[in-house]
């Protein structure tokens, strides 16, 4: 039997799981990440939701240990500082992060007693609060048990990416509200931009944070991160002071019960929520939005379907403010000029997780400070996307039609059953890099001055779409040995795609044309 220590205390103890430059995965302490995040490649965490909350736990302390970066040349100080002044302001914390101190546990209510816990496997899994086990099939009296520095990430995680749930009363409440509320990661699409190097990725992700500009976020009161204020106390609607507190609000309310050297029991219930009709979007930094609403993670959709959101701000549509916060580090030759974006987070309904991602793609940070080429970019994803009606099964597509000459009766059922939109986007997702790449090449300057993009490769980008949903929608329906449904089908395949080809004053005069018809049915 092991035996529980006095102290864990992060600040020295292993527990960040890393990987090194030759691909090995091991666990660091903070102090040592900081001394040598040059050489390492990157957080590794269990899973995407882990390794996205010790993103944001790292940036906050980044940003209260500097302060900053209040410019450009604050941002190269820090740079050039190497952690050392993250180092520092540890030691001046130091019992703040002690896993297991009595009076103040990192991330922790010490008032929690032992009849608010729960067998932490559900928690550390993942698996569904109402038993339907999503992720696990651990059973409830199975003896799991985790580890000291497993126990430290799942606090970060508890507190930075978790869903809803009820959860047990605090401590002297018997009636009233007892669900914790999402956290803000939770469905969204969060974006983190990466670098080589640990270092560079902590730095390219360090927002500008400038308390007399009031950015990223207004400051009201002293902005400071949570474990130096306490996560305990009877649980409130409250807005976060600023930018470094709402990065460790305390959604949760949380206490360990170590026991023979690990932990099998965690006390968890309902922390700070925000008070209603309170925006999120005054201090998420990491979220693009879509008419004011964050852009969600999906489980199904190609990433780089939503590329735009991610690298353009529009009417009714903004990018994430860390991507603004990069084209201004770029206008400074800062950082390099292909820039990688990494979308992780957690999808949840309910009470209920359904599925975390991983996903990342790579673009010129051109993208990020040409708004005319990123333009050009949505114009082309607006092709693709307009060309999946192909597969739909509403009256006159090639399904409908398909399933009309079959008798088959639903023609949803039939589209869905022979599913040539699924090959349609996997022949995109091979050559949408290739567009990528070639469309910051094909810029003309007009006399105005301005710069715009895509006169030859959108038009060649259309006919590899149409390609793409032909040899999709003709692969799909082989099987059909009808001959004459397959070729009403085909037939009105290439009627929709000259459709889709149309251009604007082509589609304007088939309008006009169609409506001067009726007219002249009517008057008759």
């Amino acid at each position: 039997m092991n035996e529980t220590p006095t102290t864990f205390n992060l600040i020295d103890q292993p527990w960040l799981p890393v990987a090194t430059s030759e691909f090995q995965i091991r666990e660091v302490s903070l102090v040592e990440l900081f001394q040598t995040w040059e050489t390492l490649r990157d957080i590794q965490a269990d899973n995407p939701p882990t390794t996205l909350a010790l993103y944001r736990f790292l940036l906050a302390i980044l940003h209260r240990a500097y302060q900053g970066p209040c410019n450009t040349d604050h941002w190269e100080d820090i740079f050039e500082d190497n952690g050392q002044g993250a180092i520092a302001y540890l030691n001046q914390w130091r019992d703040r992060f002690d896993l297991l101190h009595p009076d103040h546990p990192f991330m922790q209510d010490p008032v929690l007693p032992l009849d608010k816990a729960v067998p932490i496997y559900t928690l550390h899994l993942m698996s569904a609060a109402d038993k339907s086990y999503v992720f696990s099939h651990v059973h409830e009296w199975s003896g799991y048990s985790i580890s000291l520095p497993q126990a430290a990430r799942l606090l970060v995680r508890l507190q930075g990416v978790d869903i809803t749930s009820l959860r047990a009363f605090y401590v002297g409440q018997s009636s009233g509200n007892r669900s914790a509320v999402n956290t803000p990661t939770i469905n969204a699409a969060n974006v983190l931009v990466r670098g080589s190097t640990l270092k560079q990725t902590l730095m390219f992700n360090l927002m500008r944070y400038d308390l007399d500009a009031e950015i990223p976020s207004v400051v009201a009161g002293a902005d400071l991160p949570a474990w130096e204020t306490g996560y305990g106390g009877k649980p409130q609607k409250a807005v976060p002071h600023g930018y470094i507190n709402y990065l460790t609000f305390p959604w949760r309310r949380l206490r360990l019960f170590p026991e023979n050297g690990g932990v099998s029991q965690l006390a968890i219930t309902m922390g700070n929520s925000l008070p209603d009709q309170v925006a999120l979007q005054q201090w998420e930094c990491g979220v693009a939005y879509r008419e004011d609403k964050p852009v969600r993670l999906s489980l199904t959709k190609q990433l780089w379907r939503d590329a735009d959101t991610f690298l353009l701000s529009a009417e009714k549509q903004h990018r994430p403010r860390i991507v603004d916060w990069l084209a201004e580090l770029k206008s400074e030759d800062l950082v390099d000029d292909v820039v990688t974006l990494q979308i992780l987070g957690l999808s949840a309904d309910q009470a209920k997780p359904l599925g975390w991602s991983w996903e990342q793609f790579s673009a010129p940070i051109q993208y990020m400070t040409d708004k005319e080429l990123a333009q050009a970019l949505k114009s082309a994803i607006a092709i693709a996307e307009e060309h999946q009606q192909v597969f739909r099964s509403f009256r006159g597509s090639p399904y409908f039609v398909l399933a009309e000459v079959l008798k088959y009766g639903e023609a949803g059922r039939l589209a869905s059953a022979l599913d040539g939109e699924a090959r349609y986007w996997a022949t995109l997702d091979r050559i949408f890099p290739e567009l990528l790449s070639a469309l910051p090449q094909d810029g003309q300057t007009g006399a105005d001055g301005i710069t715009r993009y895509g006169f030859k490769e959108l038009p060649a980008w259309t006919d590899k779409v149409q390609a793409a949903a032909r040899q999709a929608f003709t692969e799909s329906i082989e099987s059909i040995r009808n001959y004459q449904a397959r070729s009403a089908a085909l037939r009105t395949l290439e009627w929709k795609l000259a459709d889709l080809r149309a251009t604007p004053e082509e589609k304007n005069a088939k309008k006009a044309k169609a409506a001067a018809k009726k007219k002249g049915k009517v008057s008759q």
